[in-house]
């Protein structure tokens, strides 16, 4: 959208950026210069070996900046990137007022090497210029570039109607461009048909006592006034004027642009990181005067973000060996993990090297509020926990800046939330995690932004950078679980009950809609509408209480979801067998016609025929499937019987036979083939849990290393009945050996911890019996003991 005529913006437009004047006016097209297209126009429709080449649009143009930048607050950040590349040290955005969708404007100032009338005509003009690639640090300071693809300039289509710039390079000419991007809205222009304005002149803006000078001295005057930085020349530069806003900027986009810029520059790192000095760059956001002047100020990371809970700092290698220490900033304890191994599937992460820097908080009242006696700017623990969810998100910093929108509130890229949906007693979310994850695009090359500038581009690096992160946080989560547990804390057992929250707070009911103390609010608000104390302590009270009905919610939610499970696997068998039933009528009529077509057609009948045998070979293969997933179904247990323990367990296997072949792991059965008295579900469960675990970790093992699973049947001379099932994989560590039992504990990283949970509350319940883990085991790896006492005769 233009400045419509007369308004404020488009006074205001004509008079900082003026038409070029005709003696210095050049008219330079962007692309197809020298195409050859009327030799193409003239060409034969029907000629052979006629060569024409691809002509653009103009509206190319707004592809590249309106639409392939998803929001304004990435095109803006795309224009500090470019100062950056232009070694600036210090960048001011100035907003300017009515600041309403069609007026106004926004200007980026910057203090960098500028650019030369050469720069402008041989590369700012060239769309996707290579000149980057050739060019991978910058000029002065040596900083490795951040744009590459030679199309960023082109996001400031998506803040205003109009572009207008002023560049200088040291000791030579002011250059002047300007683009009126409706210019190449024309639907019939091709892009080699719009003229880019532009004209060279003495020095006005970047003059040594021009506007630029007087900008920066005004920003800067606290720091040179404590000796911290030197007076500005004013020299150089390049301010970049955005006019006809595409948008209204209110408070929540201000804000929200304010904090991801915060965020493009990482906090000063731990020493321990070894991460080269941070370059010398500012950002300076100014705003009129009115309801958002107090956003004006340097943009600085949130002093909230240098109290967590928990800390990880580490480093992992190429090969994927991490380096890593955890932290409780509270109580000071600390564990160093060195060449620590994780589970690799059998590769090392392609992604690689890495550093980072992993800040956690524990959400609930009590821990939030010692946070209160730290300086904020926070009043009470709501507001605590607002600072940290406002600044929580894992970013990513190449060569010291940030790659958007990793680091961003919403943007959950390691699955933060999802796996603390499987599991909140363990798992963080991602409101409670602020990541710095630092990488480089030479140790790094496999990691490739997205042309439209928000995210890497999928690919197996890609998955390895997060499958490493995800690994590091679990192990994080292990030890935090580790520090909160109870002393003394035993295994929790006992039956499964289901219960189906609906959300806590205002919007709770059912059970939970009385948890709340807005009754006893009402009444202390009438009389006594002034004691912030009261109110404040009642504040507390009620969080209290809705951290712990969510709590109690997340456990029955956990539970509802495995009785949802039971109820999906009796649909997929009763419709599947329905399936099978109508499968197997039109194979029986499929071997018939084969039959009556012998005499006819051998060769169809043969066909046929062949046809029948494979077919029902796959319909015998999904019966039997049906058969051993049937005891993990929602069904009511069934009546013990007599049954070979053995028979049961093979049975159990067998679920897992794909798995078990495409790990290479080989599972024997051996020992007494006892006959117990059980429902087979319940062995089923007990077996398929056990075995289940064992694939998961023998998965993790270098190719090439054995894959065993070894299962053992006896009856002890108390008239007992074991069932030992060991493994050849890397076994459990010896810190949480303790833990393995707790419902919801898992160290897998996106485990739910209910596998061992269930089948020690199987074997408890209906055999009075127990699962345990015995060390050691007849394979390297981890074994675990069901004992089942009861029905065993």
């Amino acid at each position: 959208m233009n400045p419509r005529p007369g308004t404020r913006a488009a006074q205001i437009s004509r008079a900082a950026f003026p038409e070029p004047s005709p003696p210095l006016r050049s008219q330079l097209v962007l692309l197809g210069r020298g195409c050859g297209c009327e030799a193409v126009r003239g060409a034969s429709v029907d000629s052979e070996n006629t060569q024409t080449f691809l002509r653009p649009r103009a509206r190319l143009m707004s592809t590249l900046g309106e639409e392939l930048i998803s929001n304004e607050r990435v095109a803006l950040t795309e224009l500090v990137k470019n100062a950056y590349d232009a070694d600036a040290s210090l960048v001011v955005i100035r907003f300017n007022g009515p600041l309403e969708e069609g007026f106004g404007s926004i200007e980026v100032w910057d203090d960098g090497h500028g650019m030369s009338p050469e720069t402008v005509r041989d590369t700012w003009m060239e769309i996707a210029t290579p000149f980057r690639h050739r060019a991978p640090h910058s000029e002065q300071f040596g900083r490795r570039v951040l744009g590459a693809k030679g199309i960023g300039r082109f996001s400031a289509a998506r803040l205003g109607a109009v572009t207008a710039i002023r560049s200088r390079k040291a000791g030579g000419p002011e250059v002047n461009i300007r683009l009126d991007w409706s210019d190449f809205a024309a639907e019939n222009a091709y892009l080699d048909q719009v003229p880019v304005q532009w004209n060279v002149g003495a020095p006005e803006v970047f003059a040594d006592n021009g506007e630029a000078r007087r900008l920066f001295d005004e920003v800067t005057s606290t720091f040179r006034a404590s000796g911290k930085q030197p007076a500005w020349t004013g020299s150089h530069g390049t301010l970049v004027r955005l006019e006809g806003l595409r948008q209204d900027w209110g408070a929540e986009s201000v804000e929200s642009l304010k904090r991801s810029l915060s965020r493009l520059l990482p906090p000063p790192p731990p020493a321990e990181l070894d991460v080269p000095d941070q370059p010398e760059f500012t950002i300076y956001l100014s705003l009129p005067a009115g309801p958002l002047d107090h956003h004006t100020g340097f943009v600085a990371a949130s002093e909230a973000l240098a109290h967590p809970h928990y800390r990880l700092i580490g480093t992992i290698d190429e090969n994927g060996l991490a380096d890593l220490t955890m932290t409780n900033l509270t109580s000071g304890q600390s564990e160093t993990l060195n060449q620590y191994v994780f589970p690799s599937h059998g590769k090392a992460p392609k992604c690689g090297p890495l550093k980072l820097d992993l800040r956690t908080w524990d959400l609930d009242s009590a821990s939030l509020k010692e946070m209160l006696n730290i300086d904020l700017g926070a009043r009470n623990i709501t507001e605590v926990r607002k600072l940290i969810k406002d600044n929580s998100g894992v970013a990513l910093y190449r060569d010291g800046f940030r790659v958007q929108p990793f680091g961003e509130v919403d943007f959950d890229w390691l699955r933060f939330d999802l796996r603390r949906v499987n599991n909140p007693t363990m798992r963080f979310s991602n409101n409670q995690v602020a990541g710095f994850v630092y990488i480089s695009a030479d140790g790094n090359p496999g990691l490739r932004d997205r042309s439209h500038r928000e995210g890497l581009i999928d690919s197996p690096e890609y998955e390895d950078l997060k499958g490493v992160l995800t690994q590091a946080v679990s192990r994080l989560e292990t030890w935090r679980y580790r520090l909160r547990r109870p002393n003394g804390e035993g295994r929790q057992s006992g039956p499964v009950t289901v219960d189906t929250p609906s959300g806590a707070g205002s919007d709770r009911h059912g059970l939970f809609q009385n948890f709340t103390l807005s009754p006893v609010r009402d009444v202390l608000n009438a009389k006594y509408p002034d004691d912030t104390e009261l109110s404040r302590a009642l504040e507390e009270a009620q969080e209290t209480i809705d951290e712990s009905v969510e709590k109690v919610q997340e456990v029955l939610s956990q539970f509802s979801r495995l009785a949802t499970l039971g109820a999906l696997v009796d649909v997929v068998l009763h419709d599947g067998r329905t399936a099978l039933t109508r499968i197997a009528y039109v194979l029986r009529r499929l071997n018939k016609l084969a039959g009556r077509k012998r005499d006819e057609d051998e060769q169809l009948a043969s066909a046929l025929t062949k046809m029948h045998v494979d077919l029902t070979a796959q319909e015998q293969a999904l019966d039997r499937l049906f058969t051993r997933v049937e005891p993990l179904s929602g069904r009511r247990r069934g009546r013990p019987r007599a049954l070979s323990l053995q028979a049961a367990i093979d049975e159990a296997v067998a679920v897992h036979e794909g798995t078990l072949k495409k790990h290479g792991i080989t599972v024997t059965v051996s020992g007494e083939d006892v006959t117990v008295t059980a429902d087979p579900g319940d062995i089923s469960q007990v077996v398929h849990n056990l075995v289940g675990n064992s694939i998961y970790w023998l998965s993790t093992l270098p190719e090439g290393k054995e894959r065993t699973i070894l299962i053992e049947t006896r009856r002890t001379p108390d008239d007992e009945v074991d069932i030992d099932v060991s493994d050849s994989g890397p076994g459990v560590r010896e810190e949480i050996r303790e833990m393995i039992f707790d419902t919801y504990f898992s160290d897998k990283e996106d485990g739910i911890g209910l596998g061992l949970s269930i089948a020690g509350s199987v074997v408890k319940d209906f055999y009075d019996g127990d699962l345990s883990l015995v060390t050691p085991g007849p394979l390297a790896g981890a074994t675990f003991r069901a004992r089942l006492r009861r029905r065993v005769g």
